[in-house]
């Protein structure tokens, strides 16, 4: 009897009991998960505030690695310019040589073979290059292109001291030298020797001359020709292009860029007026610089006679392209910077940059001329699949086209993405942009 009602007592609790056990474990495994919810909300509003300080954090890296780019530009043109001292030690020496041998070559007693001799030395020491070692002189100059007035005198003196050459090697073979005693053919065997050393030496100098010629080139996207340099990243390399004195013309002009690309003209026009005094290849790129400083002095007239200079001197240069286009847009006259930055487009060194600035261009002439915004968009879509990683800028000039062209969405989400990856200053940029998208009202970029 008393194992009956046990058995019964257990069937009736037990089902019981289950149901009660399972109802605190499904609380609390409830409780359990609301509290693994709660630590990943703070987690993810942790992870949230940290990326909105990476913005801030993008722009010091890429700032620092200026800074060393800089330094090591820096460095190898002081080397750079070492290499000319042993050229010119080595010059000096050769014409100690040819000084020597002069009492062996008065004792020749054929004027014609002198005359003829003489007239080759005299078109040795009128090369300009051989003037330009002997002085220790000609500052090196500033672009690569092939179009620019020092690869045309490079080229012309090359000319001249082959065909120099060419005489001194068809005089040696001459029948008149060989009538010549022993003693008379050795002596001018010996001067012909040293005067093809001079030869030589001065071949390594016109290729020494070319190497200073592309140092500009690796200073000039130091100078901020975009207009995407922050405040803090402007002060920057302003302080990392200092030389601290060294002669350094590449990194002076530079310099002198990016004070004027800041406003700062009172600073930027010393350091252009000591590089416009010499000539070189960097004096047509200083002269459409100070051509720019000036019109911000409201100097025009100084200013047009400074930009006119430049053209005489080297109308092909593509740094000065650059800045009559930069000239052209602060004086509206937006044809003129249209047809230089799309003769850069052609150049690879400049053609995304060129693309980028037409883009801007044409996205504020839409009221105009309306398919400029299909222009901008195209220009602006393929300078930026070029971009690899995508800059603030590259998305910023994106959304900027797409907004011309009334792509309201797209617009949004480039303008966010360039939002995201720039600094607080740049980031004004940015919302000034949003609000024009937002209130669907034109942009006006800075040209």
């Amino acid at each position: 009897m008393a194992s009956n009602a046990t058995s019964r007592w257990l069937e009736t609790t037990l089902p019981s009991f289950r149901i009660s056990s399972q109802t605190s474990l499904q609380i609390a495994a409830r409780k359990a998960v609301r509290f693994v919810a709660a630590i990943l909300l703070v987690h993810a509003s942790l992870l949230l505030a940290y990326a909105k300080t990476c913005p801030q954090d993008e722009p010091s890296a890429k700032t620092d690695k200026r800074v060393e780019a800089i330094e090591k530009v820096h460095e190898d043109y002081q080397e750079y310019l070492k290499q000319k001292q042993t050229l010119v030690e080595t010059y000096q020496s050769l014409q100690t040589s040819l000084q020597q041998t002069e009492d062996e070559w008065k004792r020749i007693q054929n004027e014609g073979v002198i005359k003829q001799f003489a007239a080759m030395q005299s078109s040795l020491n009128s090369l300009q290059i051989s003037n330009s070692i002997g002085s220790i002189g000609s500052a090196p100059g500033g672009n690569n292109s092939p179009n620019d007035l020092a690869m045309r005198q490079q080229l012309q003196q090359q000319l001249m001291a082959n065909r120099m050459m060419e005489n001194m090697n068809a005089f040696m073979r001459s029948q008149e030298l060989q009538q010549l005693g022993v003693e008379a053919q050795r002596a001018i065997q010996a001067r012909f020797a040293t005067m093809q050393k001079v030869m030589k030496v001065e071949e390594d100098y016109r290729k020494w001359q070319l190497g200073g010629n592309r140092f500009f080139e690796k200073y000039w996207n130091f100078t901020d020709p975009q207009k995407a340099f922050s405040e803090q990243e402007i002060q920057t390399v302003l302080q990392a292009l200092e030389t601290d004195g060294k002669d350094n013309p590449p990194a002076q002009l530079a310099q002198a860029l990016l004070l004027t690309r800041k406003g700062d003209y009172s600073q930027a026009k010393p350091l252009l007026d000591t590089l416009i005094e010499s000539p070189s290849p960097l004096q047509p790129i200083a002269l459409m610089c100070k051509a720019l400083v000036l019109d911000g002095l409201d100097k025009d007239r100084d200013s047009k006679l400074a930009m006119q200079n430049s053209i005489k001197i080297d109308r092909a240069n593509p740094y000065c392209r650059w800045l009559r286009a930069r000239l052209a847009c602060k004086q509206d006259q937006l044809n003129i910077a249209e047809t230089e930055w799309k003769a850069l487009t052609t150049l690879p060194t400049m053609q995304q940059d060129a693309k980028r600035a037409l883009a801007l261009l044409y996205a504020q002439r839409v009221s105009k001329t309306p398919s400029n915004a299909g222009r901008a968009v195209a220009l602006a879509q393929e300078a930026h699949q070029d971009e690899t990683p995508a800059t603030w800028f590259s998305h910023y000039v994106l959304a900027v086209a797409l907004h011309s062209a009334k792509k309201k969405d797209e617009a949004i989400e480039q303008v966010q993405a360039a939002k995201e990856l720039a600094s607080d200053d740049l980031q004004v940029r940015c919302d000034a942009l949003r609000q024009a998208i937002d209130d669907q009202t034109p942009f006006l970029g800075d040209l």
